[in-house]
């Protein structure tokens, strides 16, 4: 298997290695990762050592995040792997923020 992030792999061939692969990968990179809930925001100092994230809340398959702070220049497909803690089966998109495809 090559080592990249799958999304989506629900369904497809090699689904189970793909989701080793996407779950090595976020292992990887959630030491450099913060979660913010709601009304809190991260300090400056967090902005600059974390990737700051925090949940929007959710709609008909969906989970909608805000990604407050990126200093490592994460890809796309990297920001959704944190927000959706390594998983991504089935998918996301980049509207106003990482939508997760939850069904």
């Amino acid at each position: 298997m090559e080592r990249k992030i799958y999304t989506p792999w629900a369904y497809t061939e090699n689904e189970g290695e793909k989701s080793k692969v996407n779950q090595s990968i976020y292992q990887e990179l959630k030491p450099k990762v913060k979660l913010f809930w709601g009304s809190t925001q991260p300090t400056k100092e967090e902005k600059q050592r974390f990737i700051c994230y925090k949940c929007d809340g959710g709609g008909y398959s969906t989970t909608k995040y805000s990604i407050l702070s990126n200093p490592y220049n994460f890809s796309n497909d990297e920001l959704a792997l944190i927000c959706d803690r390594g998983n991504l089966c089935f998918g996301y998109r980049v509207d106003d923020g990482i939508v997760i495809y939850t069904d």
